[in-house]
């Protein structure tokens, strides 16, 4: 099996994107491949965004991901710059790299462990 990393960076004012990015992870998934799902920039406002949307079409999709065989994880410094990081927190969305400082996930070690790298902007 594959193993993916999509990169997900289209905000709420993409939810066409996002919701390509997001099922797009989800099918891989449920073809057992190992993927995981990484926010950047404007998207790590998704998890504060769908808050307080419970209609929103992306709701149920990310709610699938983070609670299923996806990993789920949001770039610290983009949640920080974008001021997402109650948003995450509040979804159990672990932030990677360091507020101000450091951009999260390092793709470099995803491609040396293996990770073909899917962007959706």
């Amino acid at each position: 099996m594959g193993k993916y990393a999509v990169l997900l960076s289209a905000g709420p004012d993409r939810t066409g994107s996002a919701l390509n990015g997001v099922e797009y992870a989800l099918r891989l998934a449920d073809g057992g491949h190992d993927v995981r799902v990484y926010l950047d920039g404007r998207a790590t406002r998704w998890p504060g965004e769908l808050a307080t949307r419970a209609d929103h079409p992306l709701r149920d999709g990310l709610d699938r991901a983070v609670s299923g065989e996806t990993s789920v994880a949001a770039c610290a410094y983009c949640a920080a710059a974008f001021d997402a990081e109650t948003g995450c927190h509040a979804e159990g969305i672990p932030l990677l790299g360091t507020a101000g400082e450091e951009h999260g996930p390092d793709v470099a070690a995803l491609v040396d462990d293996g990770y073909e790298l899917l962007t959706m902007s």
